[in-house]
C-alpha cells in the first residue's frame, strides 16, 4: 500500500507536470512551433534545480534551456515563463483562500492565504500601472537597456518587448482550453498532495494536504527555510529521503523520456491556424534594434503598433526606405518574397494617391505590378511584385556597360513620351503655374531662410562648397523671382507625368534595356512633362543619390565640406541626357527643364531640415551648385 502510494502521488504529479508543458506550449504556439521535447527538458531541470536553490531561481535555467532551442530565442521564453508563473501565484493564491474560506487549519493557513493574495493583487495591480503609465514604463526599460552594448541592448529591448507580448497576446489562445488545463494541472498537483500526506502520515510523519501544500508554497519556501526545517527536523531519515524522491523523480523520469522518445509538438496556437505571430518582423538585427529603439522611446506608439499590425504577417528581409515619408520593405511570406510600401496618417492618403495612378496607368507604361493593396482611413499599404533579375537603375549603371545605362534611359524617355505625355497632352492651367511657384518655390525659400541651419548660408554672397567657390543665394535670386519663373515656364505644356522620375525609382530587368517604374508622385500643382525630365536631371546633374549615401559634412561660416563622390557613369549618363534634351526640346524648353530642376531641389530641403537637419547644409550646396550651372548656362550675359 505504501509502494502505491508513493508511486500514486509520483504519477500524479507527472500528469500536473505534463500539463503544464501543454499550457507553457501554448503560449509559445502563437510565435513559433513548441519544442516538445526541449520543454519537456528544460521544465525538468529548472524543477530539479527549484529543489536546491532559493526563490525559483531553476526558472531561469528553465526558460535558458528552452529558448536556446527555440527559434525566437531566451527572451521570449523567458517571457513565457513569467506568465506561466504569474498564473501560478493567481492559483495558489485561489487555494490557500480556499483552504482558509473552509476554515480547515485557519490559523496555519492565514499566513500563506494573505501572502499570495496579495502578491496577486500586486501584480494585477503592477500590470495595470504598467498599461496606464506605458510611456513611462517604455522610456524607464530603454534607459536600463542603453546602459549596454548594442549586442547585449538587443537582448534586453528583445526580452520587454516578448514579455509585453507575451501578456497582450494570450488573447489569441482559447482561454477555456488554458483554464481547463490549469484546473486540470492544480487537481493533479493536489491529489497528488494529498496522496504524498496519506504516505508519510503511514509513516508516522503526521502530514496532510494541508502541511504539504504548506511545506511547498509557504512564503518561507521560497527560500527553501521550509524545506530546510523539514529536512532538519524531527522526521526520519525514511521520510526525508521519500521527499526527495518525490521532488526529484518526476523531473528525472520526465528529462529521460525526453531524450529518449520524440515527442510531437502541440495544437498550434496561431489565431487562424495558418501562421505564427512574429515577435518581430525584421530578420536583420540592426533593423530589430532600430525598431525596438523607436517603440521604447514611445515618441510615436500610434505608428509603431499599425507598423506591427500590418507586418505580423510577414519576415521582413530588409528595409529598402529611401528619400520619402513612405517607408519600403522586402519581405517574405508563405506565397514568397515582394516588395511592401506603406505610409500612415496624411502620408498614407498621398500613398493611396500613388496606387490609383499605378492603377490607372498599368496598360500604358512598364509598372511595378501591384500584387495586393489595402487603404484604410489611417493608413495605406500596397504590396509589389519581387523579380530577382530586376536591380535599381543607380546599381545597374554601375555594373554595366555605359552604353547599357544608355539605352535604359532612352527607352524610358520613349515609353513616356509614347505612352503618357502625348496622350494627356493639354495646355498649362496658369493659376495652376502660380500656386506652383507660389508653394513649390517662394514658399520653400521662405523655409529655408527662416531655419537655423541654413539662414547664415543663405546670407552669404560666394560659398566654398569642397574648397571650390561658388556664387551664393543672393547673387542668384533673381533666378527665384515669380516674374523671371512665370517667363520661363509660360509656355510649358502640360499632360500627365510620373512625377518623381529619379534614378532610384527606374527598375531594368535586362542590359537590352528593360525596365518599369515605381513610386509616382502625384502632388506637382503644375504637371509638365518637363518636370519629371528635370527629376532626371537631379540624380544625373545634382548627384541626388550620392548626396543620399554621404553621412558626414563640416560648415564653417561659408565653407561646407563633405565627401563628394561622384561615378563616370553618372557623367556618361549626364551627356547623354543632355544630348538627348538639345534634340528634343527647343533651348526654351531646355531652359525650363533645367529651372524645375532648380525647383526640385527647393521641395527636397525643407524636407531634409525636418527629416535630419545636419545634413541639410550639404543638400544646399548641391542646390547651389546645380544653380551657378544654371545661371551660367542659361541667364549670364
Amino acid at each position: 500500500m505504501t509502494v502505491l502510494l508513493f508511486l500514486g502521488s509520483v504519477a500524479a504529479l507527472m500528469l500536473g507536470h505534463g500539463l503544464r508543458i501543454r499550457r507553457w506550449s501554448r503560449f509559445i504556439g502563437i510565435y513559433e512551433e513548441p519544442p516538445t521535447g526541449a520543454l519537456m527538458r528544460a521544465l525538468s531541470l529548472g524543477f530539479a534545480l527549484n529543489f536546491v536553490l532559493p526563490f525559483k531561481l531553476g526558472d531561469l535555467c528553465r526558460a535558458w534551456y528552452a529558448g536556446r532551442r527555440m527559434k525566437n530565442g531566451v527572451g521570449l521564453s523567458l517571457a513565457t515563463v513569467v506568465v506561466d508563473r504569474f498564473l501560478d501565484v493567481l492559483a495558489v493564491a485561489v487555494l490557500f483562500a480556499a483552504l482558509w474560506a473552509t476554515g480547515v487549519r485557519r490559523e496555519l493557513v492565514w499566513d500563506s492565504a494573505r501572502f499570495y493574495l496579495l502578491a496577486a493583487v500586486g501584480v494585477l495591480v503592477l500590470l495595470g500601472l504598467v498599461r496606464v503609465f506605458s510611456t513611462q514604463v517604455k522610456r524607464a526599460a530603454m534607459a536600463f537597456a542603453s546602459v549596454f552594448n548594442d549586442r547585449l541592448r538587443l537582448k534586453c529591448e528583445r526580452f520587454f518587448w516578448s514579455l509585453i507580448n507575451a501578456f497582450r497576446e494570450l488573447r489569441h489562445v482559447r482561454p477555456a482550453l488554458v483554464l481547463g488545463e490549469t484546473a486540470l494541472m492544480w487537481l493533479c498537483y493536489i491529489v497528488s498532495y494529498a496522496l504524498l500526506g496519506l504516505l508519510l502520515t503511514r509513516l508516522g510523519a503526521a502530514y496532510d494536504l494541508v502541511e504539504i501544500m504548506l511545506l511547498l508554497f509557504s512564503r518561507s519556501s521560497l527560500d527553501l527555510s521550509a524545506l530546510r526545517a523539514a529536512w532538519s527536523g524531527g522526521s526520519a531519515a525514511r521520510e526525508q529521503l521519500i521527499l526527495a524522491l518525490y521532488l526529484l523523480l518526476p523531473p528525472v523520469i520526465l528529462f529521460s523520456a525526453a531524450r529518449l522518445f520524440r515527442f510531437r509538438s502541440g495544437e498550434r496556437a496561431a489565431p487562424d491556424d495558418a501562421h505564427y505571430l512574429k515577435i518581430l518582423p525584421q530578420i536583420d538585427e540592426r533593423d530589430q534594434l532600430s525598431f525596438l529603439d523607436e517603440y521604447f522611446s514611445a515618441r510615436q506608439p500610434d505608428i509603431v503598433r499599425s507598423f506591427i499590425a500590418l507586418n505580423r504577417d510577414v519576415s521582413i528581409i530588409a528595409d529598402c526606405s529611401s528619400g520619402s515619408n513612405a517607408a519600403t520593405i522586402l519581405c517574405m511570406d508563405a506565397r514568397g518574397m515582394f516588395y511592401r510600401k506603406y505610409a500612415f496618417g496624411a502620408d498614407g492618403a498621398k500613398l493611396a494617391e500613388q496606387v490609383r495612378w499605378l492603377r490607372a496607368h498599368e496598360g500604358d507604361l512598364p509598372l511595378c505590378e501591384i500584387l495586393r493593396d489595402e487603404t484604410a482611413p489611417d493608413y495605406c499599404c500596397y504590396d509589389m511584385r519581387y523579380a530577382s533579375e530586376a536591380v535599381g537603375m543607380f546599381q545597374f549603371v554601375h555594373s554595366h556597360p555605359a552604353a547599357a545605362g544608355e539605352r535604359v534611359l532612352l527607352a524610358v524617355l520613349d515609353a513616356m513620351e509614347r505612352g503618357l505625355y502625348a496622350k494627356t497632352d493639354r495646355p498649362a492651367d496658369p493659376a495652376a503655374l502660380e500656386r506652383y511657384i507660389e508653394t513649390k518655390v517662394t514658399a520653400n525659400l521662405e523655409r529655408l531662410q527662416a531655419s537655423r541651419e541654413l539662414h547664415e548660408l543663405m546670407s552669404c554672397d560666394t560659398l566654398l562648397i569642397n574648397h571650390r567657390e561658388y556664387l551664393g543665394f543672393p547673387v542668384l535670386r533673381a533666378l527665384f523671382e515669380p516674374a523671371h519663373l512665370r517667363e520661363v515656364f509660360a509656355p510649358d505644356r502640360c499632360c500627365e507625368i510620373h512625377g518623381d522620375l529619379t534614378i532610384e525609382n527606374i527598375i531594368c530587368t535586362g542590359a537590352d534595356g528593360g525596365f518599369y517604374l515605381i513610386d509616382p508622385n502625384t502632388g506637382n500643382v503644375h504637371d509638365s512633362k518637363f518636370l519629371d525630365y528635370a527629376k532626371l536631371l537631379q540624380s544625373l546633374h545634382g548627384g541626388y543619390e550620392f548626396m543620399m549615401k554621404t553621412s558626414a559634412v563640416s560648415v564653417s561660416k561659408n565653407s561646407v565640406d563633405f565627401i563628394c563622390t561622384r561615378s563616370s557613369a553618372y557623367d556618361a549618363l549626364f551627356g547623354a541626357l543632355r544630348r538627348c534634351l538639345d534634340e528634343r526640346f527647343t533651348p526654351a524648353e531646355v531652359r525650363s527643364i533645367f529651372h524645375h530642376e532648380l525647383v526640385h531641389w527647393l521641395r527636397l530641403l525643407p524636407y531634409k531640415l525636418r527629416k535630419d537637419p545636419g545634413l541639410a547644409p550639404m543638400f544646399y550646396a548641391g542646390f547651389i551648385m546645380v544653380a551657378n550651372d544654371v545661371y551660367r548656362w542659361f541667364e549670364q550675359a
